[in-house]
């Protein structure tokens, strides 16, 4: 007998719309990457601050000189960063779920079940990071499949109780199987993602308010690529109701 993978049909409109009015109605839900970015900018400030202030920037020779000792910190910096916005999207993820599956959430909560998770998230974490690395190394993009294979991994991490990864596997299967729909969500998502980084760079004029404004919009932004992909991820793997007894 002959069987057909049949996509669902993908509403983007409604999922963005029901998106938006998820974090309007849940706006605590942007506060874990508020968080993660203060604390990756105060860990920054203490440990380069002074040193990055004294950079020359009118003389680019002498500041790729000054910079080059700088960088195991910076390297430290970027790598104590980057898992902290793994655990932190992980978090976020959780509040999602409970806000679209019971219309409310709460940070405890969310960081509650992150943690439960943890050994399962910084591996999972850490073998992205390899892949990423080694398609940086072949250039930029080969990079951008890896983040198209494996843009699901932590929504089904916090939905599932998997290993690392069978996770990425599944995110793979997924992509690949839902093709076009997931080429068009990454797209956005990454135009988006583009947008808001692009935006920020002209808050840094601002100063202080410059720097709250970034934070807002990245917390906005974070906050909604969760609920995205969480909504695009149970729509293609809708789960049975539970039967009354």
């Amino acid at each position: 007998m002959l069987s057909y993978n049949i996509q669902p049909t993908m509403e983007f409109g409604i999922i963005i719309i029901e998106g938006i009015n998820t974090i309007k109605k849940n706006i605590i839900i942007i506060a874990p990457t508020i968080i993660a970015s203060l604390i990756v900018l105060i860990a920054t400030s203490i440990l380069m601050g002074n040193d990055l202030a004294s950079l020359d920037e009118t003389n680019p020779e002498k500041a790729i000189m000054a910079i080059k000792p700088l960088m195991p910190r910076l390297f430290a910096i970027s790598v104590f960063s980057y898992f902290l916005q793994a655990f932190t999207h992980c978090v976020t993820i959780a509040m999602a779920i409970d806000a679209v599956n019971t219309g409310t959430c709460n940070i405890f909560n969310g960081y509650l079940a992150a943690l439960s998770k943890i050994g399962t998230i910084v591996p999972g974490a850490l073998l992205i990071l390899i892949f990423l690395t080694i398609g940086l190394m072949l250039l930029i993009l080969p990079a951008l499949p890896v983040c198209f294979a494996f843009m699901l991994t932590f929504i089904i991490i916090m939905n599932e109780d998997v290993n690392p990864v069978m996770a990425m596997k599944k995110s793979y299967r997924t992509m690949k199987d839902n093709f076009s729909n997931s080429i068009v969500l990454f797209f956005f998502l990454a135009a988006l993602g583009i947008t808001v980084s692009l935006t920020n760079m002209l808050y840094t004029q601002l100063h202080y308010i410059g720097v709250a404004a970034s934070l807002f919009s990245t917390g906005l932004f974070m906050s909604f690529a969760a609920i995205t992909l969480l909504k695009f991820y149970q729509i293609l793997h809708p789960r049975p109701p539970v039967e009354l007894q």
